[in-house]
């Protein structure tokens, strides 16, 4: 891996770094919701921060050695280091998540520093958008909203030719879903999909332009379709198929299924 813009340890550092504060972000802001519905930015950060991290079984406060992603985990054998309770897989494997996104993107973007750090925002939001959903049924327009102008802007400075056919394909990916979710309202009196799929959809068109939402549509339908085969799932959350689908988009630009 020669000519990064950054060397791979520093991409693999910031993956795994990256991927655990997700790991926080769903975990906790969902909970600081419940308490209080519509806190202030200030309110929202300090119930991100606060408490600090500390086991779920016995609430021990965890030390700083005790908070380093996968390692931690891996010298722990998996289980609380105070109350030997068994701790998940689910953060260690969304931090090795992590760390393969930061390499893939090094590797897409080689040198081009300004490629790179819009790689990294667009896939550690559509990974924490991924994540929320799979966890809470949620995809915050905190996120999905700024996520779309960001892709417009970053469309104007790279390709400025290309920004009216973004444009067009962000309101076209939020029509497409907005308008079958409302033809499942009429037949069966209740939504069939969230109005956050809509807008990431919008979000998506936004950062890959008209050609892409066949392809991510078809691809998160599919991969969604056998998902909920194997798991016998009734609700099923759409959101991680079409994160997943998007970022297939943009490290292999011009994949096609169709």
């Amino acid at each position: 891996m020669s000519d990064l813009a950054l060397p791979w340890p520093a991409l693999l550092a910031m993956g795994l770094a990256l991927a655990s504060f997700v790991g926080v972000l769903a975990a906790r802001w969902p909970a600081a919701l419940a308490d209080s519905p519509a806190p202030t930015a200030a309110d929202l950060l300090a119930r991100l921060c606060r408490p600090p991290s500390h086991c779920p079984h016995c609430h021990t406060r965890l030390r700083i050695y005790e908070l380093i992603p996968v390692l931690s985990w891996l010298a722990q054998r998996g289980r609380c280091r105070h109350c030997q309770a068994p701790l998940g897989m689910g953060d260690t494997l969304l931090e090795l998540t992590g760390a393969a996104l930061a390499l893939l993107l090094g590797w897409r973007h080689g040198a081009d520093g300004l490629g790179l750090a819009a790689g990294l925002l667009f896939a550690f939001t559509l990974l924490a958008l991924a994540w929320l959903d799979a966890r809470s049924l949620w995809l915050p327009d905190a996120l999905t909203l700024p996520l779309l102008w960001v892709g417009l802007l970053y469309t104007s400075l790279r390709a400025p030719a290309a920004l009216p056919e973004h444009v067009w394909a962000a309101a076209l990916g939020y029509g497409l879903l907005a308008g079958l979710n409302a033809i499942h309202l009429v037949l069966r009196r209740r939504h069939g999909l969230g109005g956050g799929d809509a807008k990431l959809l919008a979000a998506l068109g936004a950062w890959l332009g008209l050609w892409a939402l066949p392809q991510i549509l078809t691809l998160a339908a599919l991969a969604g379709l056998i998902w909920a085969l194997f798991t016998r799932q009734r609700a099923l959350a759409f959101g991680p198929w079409l994160a997943a689908a998007g970022l297939a988009g943009w490290l292999w630009p011009g994949f096609t299924l169709l």
